[in-house]
């Protein structure tokens, strides 16, 4: 007899069996968010289960986690199912560990650990909400994390196709409105770009939207498309001249530099941050920054403490000789005459 229980899905009470299901009645969804894109990129609306499988096994981290079922000898997180009216189950979370079962039990034949696997199994008649509700819980609200792309991709879903306002998103998902925005300004940023530029391997670009829509004067650029920016920003990204989100937080600067920004379409962020360095060296060093602020500091010196050095504030004294000491010392080894 099957084991049941229930969750609760948007104040309704839906049950479960639990239970061992077999692996070759189990369907792997061409909806998976993770690789939703890659699919019908490569196979249209098409793809057979076999190169679905093939495609989740090809990632570096599903065959780690094949390894790790092999070591444990099966899968030990229950993955969930909806019933299908053929018999078979449809995986709606765990398309990973489904195919990483079916290698093994493929590559292991009589090896009868990977012939099941554990599952929650929901009737069918759950509903795309319910799903996309169910799969937040999981891999939204950090129970398992997912990647940014795809975490973006299931609060596009909820927010945009199933009407889910800020409000819910903040309760369910358990992240700020603010982060929320993010998310779904960065997603709608990179859908732009894939529409360009289509090569699923962009998708690991994501971060660098992320972060240009977290800057605010980069998000007004991008909303009013201020001087082409989109399409520079596009041609900066696809060219690799910028490819970490740390060169995203510098192009505030850069653009308002007529000479950086010239050198950031022609060569790319470093050059343009040499552009700004050579203007104002406390950019690319930390002595010369420090250096500025102490200046800047030591310039608007509060009276109560000029006050403590004329009263002969020992420690206070110490600390003023030890940076003239310092200052010299440098200008000595630079062989700088000050």
């Amino acid at each position: 007899m099957a084991v049941k229980d229930y969750v609760i899905l948007q104040g309704k009470q839906v049950s479960y069996e639990i239970a061992r299901i077999p692996v070759d009645a189990v369907t792997l969804d061409p909806k998976n968010p993770r690789i939703e894109y890659l699919l019908g990129q490569k196979f249209g609306s098409g793809a057979t289960q076999e190169e679905i499988v093939d495609e989740l096994w090809a990632k570096d981290q599903v065959k780690a986690l094949g390894q790790s079922i092999l070591s444990n000898g099966g899968v030990r997180e229950h993955i969930i199912v909806q019933r299908k009216k053929d018999g078979g189950y449809l995986v709606r979370e765990g398309n990973c560990r489904s195919a990483s079962s079916k290698k093994l039990k493929e590559s292991n034949p009589g090896d009868n650990r990977f012939d099941t696997i554990p599952a929650h199994v929901f009737d069918e008649q759950l509903s795309e909400e319910d799903v996309a509700v169910l799969i937040a819980e999981v891999h939204v609200a950090k129970k398992i994390s997912w990647d940014a792309y795809t975490q973006a991709k299931q609060i596009h879903e909820l927010h945009r196709i199933h009407g889910k306002p800020y409000d819910w998103l903040t309760n369910n998902l358990r992240m700020g409105k603010s982060k929320i925005s993010e998310y779904l300004a960065a997603y709608d940023a990179m859908t732009s770009f894939l529409a360009v530029h289509s090569d699923p391997k962009n998708i690991s670009r994501f971060s660098l939207f992320h972060e240009m829509v977290r800057k605010k004067g980069l998000k007004a650029l991008w909303d009013n498309d201020t001087d082409g920016f989109r399409a520079r920003f596009f041609q900066w990204v696809i060219d690799g001249k910028i490819h970490d989100p740390r060169h995203v937080r510098d192009l505030e600067q850069i653009l308002k530099d007529p000479d950086a920004s010239a050198a950031m379409d022609k060569s790319g962020h470093d050059a343009a941050a040499q552009v700004l360095i050579g203007k104002d060296p406390t950019l690319g060093s930390d002595t010369f920054y420090s250096i500025k602020k102490a200046t800047e500091a030591v310039k608007n010196t509060p009276m109560s403490d000029v006050q403590d050095l004329k009263a002969g504030d020992v420690q206070k004294i110490l600390l003023l000789k030890n940076l003239h000491r310092a200052i010299d010392d440098l200008a000595t080894m630079a062989g700088v005459k000050l």
